[in-house]
């Protein structure tokens, strides 16, 4: 059985790392903010945010993916899962692939690049975007502090019959400040994910230009901190920066080439 397979913490003496048949649950209150790349997207408010994972004997519950895992050795860990395809959550605010914000990751700047022109559409002009659900192999390696893990998706719910991968290095450390994680992310999308999202074709209104998607490379740093307060309590920030190429730029949709979250409050260990 994997330890907290998705972040890695070295299990010893932290009382927020996972072990099996342990069930994790903590609430964090605070403020921050995941922006929408889309024409007339809604911001994502980040204001009460829940972190919730369980590993029992045979499988897994981490923050919205469920799976199962096999130790291939001490470094490495095999796991199936499953979970919700994200892209929708920018089409619809109260999506429940939006309610999960950690594992990953503050100033409300903005580093957007925007695209102004004629040829955009509204978010509100097209037509409603599908759920779907993803399954597919995740691959641990833990050396230390460090974590390296790839994931291989496929829609299972014939929803928008494509795949998405990504591959991921992190790296923890602990100082006087606190507990500290980076991590740099390569995320990979299919046309067909890209083309169902993003894309404009006849099911659309007639009077906005058409699309078809093409395959997307996405990098993407994550940079999180947690102080804890007490053996309960603790101060906590996370920023993620996710860079979108031109696959998804040229789409009529996008009015931006970046999608920034990042959220700063306080939160409390319920279990």
């Amino acid at each position: 059985m994997a330890a907290k397979a998705d972040t890695a913490e070295v299990c010893l003496d932290d009382p927020g790392c996972a072990t099996e048949q342990k069930l994790y649950l903590s609430l964090a209150l605070g403020y921050g903010q995941r922006s929408n790349p889309l024409y007339d997207g809604e911001e994502l408010p980040l204001i009460l945010l829940p972190e919730v994972y369980y590993y029992g004997e045979n499988w897994f519950f981490d923050n919205g993916k469920l799976g199962t895992s096999w130790a291939l050795s001490e470094q490495w860990h095999l796991s199936l899962v499953s979970q919700l395809n994200s892209e929708k959550g920018y089409f619809q605010k109260w999506f429940g692939g939006n309610v999960f914000q950690f594992s990953q990751s503050f100033t409300n700047a903005s580093i957007s690049e925007e695209r102004i022109g004629p040829m955009q559409a509204s978010v509100h002009e097209i037509s409603k975007r599908p759920t779907a659900v993803d399954a597919g192999l995740q691959l641990d390696w833990f050396s230390d502090n460090w974590q390296v893990q790839s994931n291989v998706w496929q829609d299972i719910s014939n929803t928008y019959q494509g795949q998405h991968a990504s591959i991921s290095v992190g790296r923890y450390w602990e100082n006087a400040f606190g507990r500290w994680q980076f991590i740099a992310k390569l995320n990979w999308k299919s046309a067909k994910l890209i083309d169902t999202y993003y894309g404009i074709d006849n099911n659309d209104p007639f009077y906005l230009r058409r699309y078809n998607g093409k395959p997307s490379w996405q990098p993407e740093l994550r940079l999180s901190w947690q102080h804890p307060l007490s053996e309960r309590f603790a101060v906590l920030g996370f920023l993620r920066y996710l860079h979108l190429d031109d696959a998804m730029t040229d789409s009529p949709l996008l009015r931006t080439n970046n999608i920034t979250t990042w959220f700063f409050g306080v939160s409390y260990r319920l279990f």
